[in-house]
């Protein structure tokens, strides 16, 4: 007759101490003194980066949304200046138009929003659909609703996070 044997295996628990709080307010001890706080420091220390976002729209290209989101789509997952490179050497309008995009919101986030370029990346790239400029084709004759052509533009939204510099 056989016989089974089972192995039990100990998952050993481990238990955080509780941490001092983060910070202490003194009291004042006259009227003209303001109360200050104090950071108590605990066993680890992290040091805290500031971080900055720098958005950057418009709203009026005059590319089609269809031939823009496939640029967009290419390039929104490298850093900005990556995505410069690469699109240097696509040659297309859309290309062209968002390269020249891209460089405004990087040159709106060092210089208005003080944020590092180092660190840039793209938080948000979107491309919805702007106006569109009808008119009739005199080809089609009375038929006007299959006369119509229309040029697209797009809206372009770049967001761009980083660390703030000091």
């Amino acid at each position: 007759m056989a016989t089974t044997t089972k192995k039990t295996t100990t998952v050993k628990k481990t238990t955080v101490g509780k941490t001092a709080p983060e910070k202490a307010v003194k009291a004042p001890t006259s009227k003209t003194e303001k109360p200050t706080t104090s950071k108590v420091v605990g066993a680890t220390s992290v040091a805290q980066t500031k971080l900055g976002l720098a958005k950057y729209l418009n709203k009026n290209l005059k590319v089609s949304p269809r031939k823009l989101r496939l640029v967009v789509t290419a390039v929104k997952a490298l850093k900005p200046q990556d995505a410069q490179t690469r699109l240097k050497f696509t040659n297309t309008n859309a290309a062209r138009i968002l390269a020249k995009a891209i460089q405004d919101a990087v040159a709106s986030a060092k210089n208005n929003h003080h944020l590092d370029t180092s660190t840039l990346c793209f938080t948000e790239m979107r491309v919805d659909e702007g106006m569109k400029i009808k008119r009739m084709d005199k080809s089609h004759g009375s038929r006007f609703a299959r006369g119509i052509i229309q040029k697209r533009h797009s809206r372009l939204v770049i967001v761009l996070s980083g660390t703030i510099q000091s």
